[in-house]
């Protein structure tokens, strides 16, 4: 069963905030995505703000959609055994180590000049999480698979891994390292 919309705080506002930026930078020519945008040579030069505005922005209506179902489904259960605090900290730490990390292989490969926006990391993290908080719940992927806990992080790294090898690696660094992250996370940390 899923979760009542407005459990969380900060869910709820997540959702909100994610919605209405997406819905602006749509329709706003393309100003607010250039502002929020992950864009090393901006955080280069200082514009430090773009490490974790950038999962806030999606790059259309479907990645909208998945982003706002993660976050809604995994976030909110996620804020009910932790709480609203915890569950902002662990995504701030999450979304700055990947933008971090992201912005330093850009510059030693030469790609300074790439923009990144999306919640794709914002899913893989969730997922994953979840998956380590609750590990003996079950996930019914569209009524067709029941996956649990290692199983589903398995494959969540494995989709985010090969979409990396076909795409960019160096494109697909934010989620790569929030894979990594979350997956690496302290079970002390997660479980307090």
């Amino acid at each position: 069963m899923w979760p009542r919309f407005g459990s969380s705080w900060f869910v709820s506002r997540w959702i909100t905030i994610t919605i209405a930026l997406t819905v602006i930078a749509a329709i706003d020519g393309g100003l607010l995505y250039g502002w929020l945008s992950l864009a090393p040579s901006k955080v280069f030069h200082g514009q430090l703000w773009r490490l974790v505005t950038w999962p806030l922005v999606q790059g259309g209506p479907l990645p909208l959609l998945f982003t706002c179902l993660a976050i809604y489904k995994f976030g909110s259960e996620l804020a009910i055994r932790w709480g609203d605090r915890r569950l902002r900290r662990f995504m701030l730490e999450i979304v700055l180590a990947a933008g971090i990390v992201t912005c330093l292989v850009a510059a030693v490969a030469g790609m300074t000049y790439m923009r990144r926006v999306g919640g794709w990391v914002i899913m893989d993290a969730l997922v994953i999480a979840w998956a380590r908080q609750f590990p003996n719940a079950t996930l019914n992927l569209y009524g067709l698979v029941a996956v649990r806990g290692r199983t589903l992080i398995n494959i969540t790294i494995a989709f985010t891994v090969v979409t990396a090898l076909f795409s960019s690696p160096i494109w697909m660094a934010p989620e790569l390292v929030a894979c990594l992250a979350v997956a690496n996370y302290p079970q002390g940390w997660l479980r307090r």
